[in-house]
This record gives C-alpha cells, structure tokens and sequence, in this order.
C-alpha cells in the first residue's frame, strides 16, 4: 500500500512525527554531529586548494597536513591577535567596572525618578533574575566539550578530504545507474559552490573588521580593534548576527562611556549593515547561496534552538546543499523555489529598480 492510500489526516501526521522525530535525534547528538558539520563544510573549503596541490604531484597525505595546518595557523594568528586585543581590555577591567557601577546607579537613580521603581526594588528584581545554580561547573563541562570537539575537527577535515574518492564511490553504489550523471552533477556544484561561498564569508568578514574598527575610532568607543572583531565575526550569522554583535558593543559602551556614543554606535549599525546587504554580500558571495530571508531567519532560529550558536552558523551553508540537491531532483523542484528568492524580483528593491523608478 502506498502512502497516499491513506487519508490526508494520517499523511501529515506522519510527516510531522518524522520532522519531531528528526529534531530530536538532531538535539540529541549535537556533541557528535557539531564537529562533523564543521569537519566537512571545512573540508569543502580546503578542497579546492588540496586539488591544486595534488595537480603539483604532491601525495595526498601530504597534501591533506599541508592544507590544513595552514589553516590552523591563520585561526592560531587570529586567536593569538584575538587574545592579545582581549589582554589590553582586562588590564583596565578595574577601571571599566568602577565606572559601569557609576552609570548603573545613575540609571537607577533615573528610572526610581522618573518611572517611581525605588533603587532597593530595583536590585530585588535583579537578584531574583540573576545568576543561580551551577553554573561554574556548567561553564567548565561547556569548556571541555567545545575542546574535544576542536580537537575532532582537524581529524575528520584530514579524513574527510583522503577518502574523498570512497565517498564519492559511496554515492554512485547507492543511485542507480540512470541517475549517477545527476548524482555528479549535484556533487560538482557542491564542490563548487559551497567553497566560493564560504571564501565569500571569510572576505566579507575581513573587511568589515576594517569598517567596523574605523567607525568604532571614528566615534570614540574604546578597544575599537577588539569590538571592530567581535561584531564581524557575528556578522557570520546573517540577518540576526549583525544585530547580536553590535548589540554587545552598545550595550558595552552604554554601561562604561555615554549614551552619546551608544547612539552613534546605533547609527553606525544602520550604515554598516546597508553596505553589507546591498554591496559587500551581493558583490562578493553573489549568488552562490540565494536563500530568502523568511527561510532564513526561521532556519537561524531553529538551528539555534536545536544546536546553539553553532547551529546558527551550519544552518545557511546546510541549506545551501540541501537546495543544490532540491533543483537537481525533479520531484523536489518545487522545495528548491520555496528555499531560493525567485518569484518576488519585480517586487524585489534593488539598485537597479531604484533608478528605473526615479530616472
């Protein structure tokens, strides 16, 4: 019997106990499916640059260390820069805490003034919305789990590109004959789209390193370098990383400098965040990954809800190769549209409509 003999009711039943199903082994083995998703959209990155070595005549295994231990020391120099930006900032954390006490009980002093909430229940309701239980131990379990798997990455990224060939031939015993030209197909575009997108992901962030640092300076805020940082590694996460990163530097500046900076910090996330969408993304990623924004912002949340902030950053690169999959099937076709931006383009606001409007 197939399945649609069965009445309506029971078929979408189905289908959202396989989605629940799905979920929850995805919740479930988040410690051992977290760094395989890195492992393989880094070996994906790396392919390209493991090839041209292997065109040299160099041997795979050699190749494979040399690739990824390059890598390993461009994140080694970030981090080191990372930690050395960090260690000027907690040499004046004395100093930025005194005057974070200061600004708080000026802003107590205005909400008991102004909204009549007095300083004392103020500080009830803070304590009562604080920090309690474990959460040292929390933060050391976190801390070992996220070493292990870092330690895990490089292992299954060298694995991952030296038995790149048995997957492939993986993949051709399980189609069937007919349909190995498509299965080909699927993985030349993956091995060709995925690596120029997240190349794409890496300028962009440098770059905005730049901008971020140079308005930062431009404003006044402090440690401009170190928070230029943190707000463009958030930006990874589209849509919602832009806010989240400058969201922590103004709520930084708000507690130790003015809200005069705080609001140019604002202004400047509007500025920064036009030229990200309208010219960095477009020019750079292009359309590697065109994926629409509702599609997106739902997987953002969805991926953070099963796998945190790693979840945040897998999702768009995942959906990226689950679409290559969709437009190559032509039975799921149809999810392919769902997931792309086409259909809205004359509705769309782009450079180009904007001067069809105006002239």
């Amino acid at each position: 019997m197939y399945t649609k003999d069965y009445p309506i009711a029971v078929r979408y039943l189905i289908r959202i106990m396989l989605i629940f199903a799905v979920v929850t082994v995805l919740s479930i083995t988040k410690q051992l499916l977290v760094p395989l998703f890195f492992s393989i959209f880094l070996a994906y990155l790396l392919y390209p640059l493991a090839r041209w070595f292997e065109t040299k005549g160099l041997p795979r295994i050699a190749t494979n260390f040399i690739v990824i231990l390059s890598f390993m020391a461009v994140i080694l120099g970030a981090i080191l820069l990372g930690v050395q930006l960090f260690g000027s900032f907690s040499n004046d954390l004395p100093e930025l805490r005194e005057q974070l006490t200061r600004n708080l009980k000026s802003l107590q002093g205005w909400i008991s003034a102004v909204i009549g909430i007095s300083v004392e229940q103020q500080n009830n309701i803070i304590t009562t919305a604080g920090l309690t239980g474990d959460y040292f131990g929390s933060i050391i379990e976190a801390g070992k789990n996220t070493i292990i798997a870092l330690a895990l990455i490089p292992v299954y990224t060298f694995l991952l590109l030296f038995y790149r060939d048995k997957f492939r031939d993986f993949i051709y015993m399980m189609v069937k004959d007919e349909n190995q030209d498509t299965a080909q197909d699927i993985i030349n575009k993956a091995a060709d789209v995925v690596p120029k997108y997240l190349k794409g992901l890496f300028v962009v962030c440098v770059i905005l390193i730049g901008l971020n640092s140079a308005g930062f300076y431009i404003i006044g805020v402090e440690y401009p370098l170190l928070f230029g940082l943190i707000a463009a590694i958030f930006n990874l996460i589209p849509y919602l990383g832009t806010v989240l990163g400058y969201g922590i530097v103004a709520i930084f500046v708000l507690g130790v400098q003015s809200p005069a900076v705080a609001g140019a910090v604002v202004i400047q996330f509007f500025i920064i965040q036009f030229i990200e969408n309208n010219i960095l993304t477009p020019n750079i990623t292009g359309s590697y990954v065109r994926i629409n924004p509702l599609v997106i912002i739902f997987s953002l949340i969805a991926g953070g809800l099963i796998w945190n902030l790693p979840g945040m950053f897998l999702v768009i690169p995942t959906l990226g190769m689950l679409k290559i999959f969709f437009e190559n099937i032509e039975e799921y076709k149809p999810y392919a549209f769902l997931l792309g931006t086409q259909g809205t383009e004359k509705h769309s606001i782009t450079l180009k409509s904007v001067r069809k409007r105006f002239g």
